[in-house]
């Protein structure tokens, strides 16, 4: 074992025994007169809207696939796939044809990863430059990958729409994929190829299909998100039936994903979300299909994993109030859908924000005040506020709450690798608020005076440039963010 991974178990752990020394100690300097049952509610609030939103999304994974569950059959996905296929389409049938699409921008440093990672795919593959800079372009050409470039730069939605152009009339299906992931092959992390994969697609005339993606192994932060991907995949889309979220990674219809872009802003920021949006406004059908796998590396520094959330919640407050009339529509569907798109997002998401704050201040008092009764420091007064049970109590309970997510809904094969920070993972849904409101802060900010107050590395150059010049009115910015590249849930959900 290295020392880097022998580092990345032993830090969660000492951390973990520190909490629980930290918890036992404070447990007997507790001051029952103290407590105040509103104050304990607000403190908790995010653990019981998580815990409320998880088990309701486990019960509705379950009765989506209840008559698949009973064979054993696609356990992995967000609905049966057999009973949604016609019964003269059942027998197997031959793939028809698709194609590998993918944007490439400045890919030189990665270029021999990138060809090892889709050489099996290399005769379905189709790429387009998006006004690569550096010999990107020319190495992959030289190695014989077929490559579309004007030397524009339209950004990814844009970039794709000008190849779906370009490609053969015969090519019914697309593959969407970032240069980054890699296609986890049967029996090395998927359940099924991806010949399987499209050929199910295909038969179910679905608009789109989201594969599972694996964060991989790498580092302390990366835990963190193995845990937060299984969770949004395995729970929150394969909970969503056919009215699912596409992703990065994703299997579309090609005429639908043409219709999609048509309609689409172009936007870098929640590029997906808005593509769903749009597909399910239409009536269209996507689906999750946990069985094939992809996996990707998550950002490895604080301030990238910052800037990326930001650029996430950013996207979604950007296309949730842009395409409201769409969501309401969708909504409207299914309970679940209308639970989903207005109250879980536009509610517990968006709306709850300045009170999910008020929480974490309280719980971060609480934490403090415990230190400051072990240590007899008396720093902190006295009182209703300062009581150390409230964050005691939402520690313990966020320690139930992520035991059964590991247990349930965590593949066997990834549980010794998360399992050292589930007992932290209450501090990573309190720092993930800051990004959150600064995402929602900039949104509000550009809406206003037309300036970000942080740029995040989503952001086209050509806006930021304008704003950095103090030219650019709100609706000037806009204009510049749709023609760079366009002004995600991010991924947002992620």
């Amino acid at each position: 074992m290295t020392t880097r991974r022998i580092v990345g178990i032993a830090a969660p752990l000492a951390v973990c025994a520190l909490l629980a020394g930290w918890v036992a100690l404070s447990a007997a300097n507790i001051e029952a007169a103290s407590f105040s049952m509103l104050l304990y509610g607000l403190a908790n609030l995010i653990v019981y809207t998580d815990a409320l939103d998880f088990v309701l999304r486990l019960y509705m994974k379950r009765r989506h696939t209840a008559t698949a569950r009973g064979t054993g059959r696609e356990r992995e996905t967000s609905i049966d796939l057999a009973a949604a296929v016609p019964e003269g389409g059942r027998r197997p049938v031959p793939v028809q044809p698709y194609a590998v699409i993918a944007s490439v921008f400045n890919l030189e440093d990665q270029i021999d990863e990138f060809i090892a990672a889709y050489a099996p795919y290399r005769e379905r593959m189709w790429l387009v430059s998006d006004g690569s800079t550096d010999r990107t372009m020319l190495r992959l050409r030289q190695a014989g990958w077929r490559c579309f470039d004007d030397g524009i730069n339209r950004h990814k939605p844009g970039a794709l729409r000008r190849l779906l152009e370009s490609l053969p009339e015969y090519i019914e299906s697309v593959l969407v994929v970032d240069p980054d992931i890699r296609i986890l092959r049967r029996g090395a992390g998927s359940e099924i190829d991806l010949e399987q994969f499209v050929r199910d697609f295909q038969q179910s005339g679905a608009a789109a299909a989201c594969p599972r993606i694996l964060i991989e192994p790498d580092g302390f932060l990366a835990r963190f998100q193995s845990f937060e991907y299984a969770l949004a995949f395995r729970v929150g889309r394969q909970s969503l039936a056919d009215y699912s979220i596409t992703s990065g990674v994703s299997l579309y219809r090609r005429d639908a994903l043409v219709r999609a872009l048509s309609e689409h802003s172009r936007s870098v920021y929640a590029e997906d979300f808005e593509n769903a949006i749009v597909l399910l406004d239409r009536g269209e059908r996507i689906y999750y299909d946990g069985r094939l796998v992809v996996g990707t590396e998550g950002p490895g520094s604080f301030p990238h994993w910052f800037s990326q959330r930001v650029g996430w919640y950013y996207g979604l407050l950007k296309v949730y109030a842009e395409r409201l009339g769409a969501i309401w529509r969708i909504a409207k569907r299914t309970p679940f859908s209308f639970y989903h798109y207005v109250v879980y997002v536009g509610g517990l998401t968006i709306a709850l924000q300045i009170a999910k704050l008020m929480s974490a201040a309280l719980l971060l008092v609480s934490f403090l005040s415990g230190f400051d009764d072990l240590f007899l420091a008396h720093w902190l007064p006295t009182g209703n506020w300062t009581n150390p049970a409230y964050f005691m109590a939402a520690v313990g309970s966020y320690l139930v709450l992520g035991a059964v997510a590991l247990f349930t809904v965590v593949p066997k094969a990834e549980r010794a690798y998360a399992a050292p920070i589930v007992p932290l993972y209450l501090f990573y849904a309190l720092v993930h608020l800051a990004p959150m409101t600064v995402g929602y802060a900039n949104w509000l900010a550009v809406r206003l005076t037309g300036r970000r107050l942080y740029r995040d590395h989503y952001e086209p150059a050509q806006s930021a440039a304008a704003r950095a010049a103090g030219t650019a009115s709100a609706a000037e910015v806009d204009e510049a963010d749709g023609r760079a590249g366009m002004h995600p849930l991010a991924r947002r959900l992620r």
